[in-house]
């Protein structure tokens, strides 16, 4: 019977202790083949990456309630991604300069 009810009591303590975490870690995540781009509001945490090694550019575009910001990975598909902080970003797109006009995802809403 104790037994029981620790289990109970542990399992309860594990869905509190989860569900905090997780409602904390507001993250958006967009993929366009291999390559993505990435906003955590926590941080205002902005980051683009390619990672294909097809030779074209990747870029993100950051909406903010004020203004507009392009962030691009510079290093091509090498190791390492264009990364920095952004605040009050309202929604962002993924787009891939490619032959003619670029290629890019919708722009995806963040809350």
């Amino acid at each position: 019977m104790i037994r029981k009810v620790m289990f109970v009591g542990g399992a309860m303590i594990s869905a509190l202790v989860l569900g905090t975490s997780t409602a904390e870690a507001a993250g958006y995540l967009i993929k366009q083949g291999h390559d993505y781009a990435q906003y955590e509001t926590t941080r205002d945490f902005a980051e683009v990456c390619d990672e294909e090694q097809d030779g074209n550019g990747v870029y993100a575009q950051y909406r903010q309630k004020i203004g507009f910001l392009t962030l691009r990975d510079n290093n091509g598909s090498k190791i390492g991604c264009g990364h920095a902080t952004i605040p009050d970003v309202t929604s962002f797109r993924l787009c891939e300069d490619d032959a003619g006009d670029d290629s890019c995802t919708p722009w995806r809403i963040v809350r």
